[in-house]
């Protein structure tokens, strides 16, 4: 099982310039590629080339002009070249897919600043990370600008310790094992003294004003038995989820909080300098752009953190969820709830749902899209013709029963899901003790 964890860095000022930098390269690289690989197409439709252009072979041309045309590409680690080949070749393939649209060129404050560095080139400590060719480029800065300490006992573990990003926190899925001993001193720097778990790679990025890097690691899938019973959930905007066992999530509305003050912000960043022509700003326009940036960081991070406990506890008491499958696209076309629908994030939680219940040995049943959990009564089964948003509680003309229509249509889930599972698997599933009262 593969996982990721993302985590807070705190670079020094030098620091950030050589991640600014990584980061330049990979878009210039990836750029490059992609003017090379509509040219090259181009003279494949013509008849002027025998064969389609690919990345591996864009990445062995670049490489062969590399030290004549682009020397200053050397100063930051070949994971970055390798990356942005690596992300053009992936981009044309989900291109072909009909997965997403044809790749355009990145441009510099319009795209997310990243790269990608390979897990033979990572050092991961308690509270630290070592980046490549970091350490020899803030010594050649430091030779270049007369800071250079005249005494230096071992250059190698001098610059190593300038190579050292802090993190924000210890990397997590990770339990040292002091039975186990490191054997080169290459090995030892490169593997953290971990049996049960191995890095895969780490990707540096820049976000709302931070820096973070996402470290992906695999761990051993274990199979788990999980006991408890199978329940529906109706997630909405008023209240982030309603569980059919009578729980109610409370949806946080960062975005409607922080309102305000993101006007506020927005107004000042329009009223600094920008010069269209030359697209460049003022420096305090650019203070701005960050205070924006990081107040969209801050919505973002509480909407994850309230869908992430939400969905933990819910994974944790229950085996099987009963989720409905929304067209959250085509919600987003009602001009009334869209920004209400934004700020509940229900495409985040429903992929949290899917991810955690599998961690937990669960399922996650998506029902019909065009099941008529709203409309259906959960006691006898009658389905209004009409349930219209205004009324929030479910009265049946048929049976009478009163009931609230969130927990109306999370019951339906349940029984649908049920239903789905006993079709597909033939297995029996615990009840969650909820039914009709």
């Amino acid at each position: 099982m593969i996982k990721a964890h993302k985590i807070r860095l705190n670079p020094t000022p030098e620091q950030e310039e050589y991640l600014r930098r990584a980061c330049g390269t990979r878009r210039f690289v990836y750029n490059w590629g992609l003017a090379e690989w509509n040219k090259q197409y181009q003279e494949y439709q013509e008849g002027k080339r025998e064969k389609k252009p690919t990345a591996h072979t864009l990445k062995k041309q670049f490489q062969a002009m590399r030290a004549r045309e682009f020397p200053w590409t050397f100063a930051v680690t070949k994971c970055v070249i390798e990356g942005a080949f690596e992300d053009l070749g992936d981009a044309f393939s989900r291109f072909f897919k009909g997965q997403n649209t044809y790749p355009t060129f990145k441009k510099k404050n319009r795209s997310r600043e990243s790269f990608y560095v390979a897990n033979d080139k990572l050092s991961v400590g308690d509270h630290w990370i070592v980046v490549p060719v970091l350490g020899q480029f803030l010594l050649d800065k430091q030779q270049a600008d007369g800071m250079l300490p005249q005494k230096i006992r071992n250059k190698t573990k001098y610059k190593r310790s300038l190579g050292k990003i802090n993190m924000a926190e210890s990397l997590r899925f990770v339990r040292a094992d002091y039975a186990k001993t490191s054997g080169k001193w290459r090995n030892e720097r490169k593997h953290v003294l971990c049996s049960s778990v191995k890095i895969l790679g780490a990707t540096i990025g820049l976000s709302g004003g931070h820096w973070y890097v996402s470290i992906h690691v695999e761990i051993p899938s274990v199979s788990v038995v999980n006991p408890h019973p199978l329940v529906g959930v109706d997630v909405g905007i008023k209240e982030a989820a309603i569980v059919s066992d009578g729980r109610r999530f409370k949806n946080h509305k960062p975005l409607s909080r922080q309102i305000k003050k993101l006007k506020r912000l927005s107004r000042s960043l329009s009223r600094k300098h920008y010069d269209p022509q030359t697209k460049q700003g003022s420096k305090n326009r650019e203070k701005a752009r960050v205070k924006l940036a990081r107040l969209h960081g801050k919505i973002a991070d509480m909407r994850r953190d309230s869908h992430h406990k939400l969905t933990t506890e819910i994974a944790q008491t229950c085996s099987v969820v009963g989720l409905e499958d929304l067209h959250i696209k085509g919600m987003f076309k009602n001009r009334k709830l869209a920004r209400a629908m934004a700020d509940a994030g229900l495409g985040q939680l429903l992929q949290f749902f899917a991810t955690k219940m599998q961690a937990v040995g669960g399922q996650a049943m998506v029902v019909d899209r065009f099941f008529p959990s709203t409309k259906r009564c959960s006691g006898c089964g009658h389905v209004k013709k009409r349930m219209p948003l205004k009324y929030r509680t479910y009265c049946c003309l048929k049976c009478g029963m009163v009931r609230d229509r969130d927990l109306n249509a999370a019951l339906n889930l349940e029984c649908e899901a049920r239903r789905l599972l006993d079709e597909r698997l033939h297995v029996p599933v615990a009840d969650s003790g909820s039914g009709p009262t």
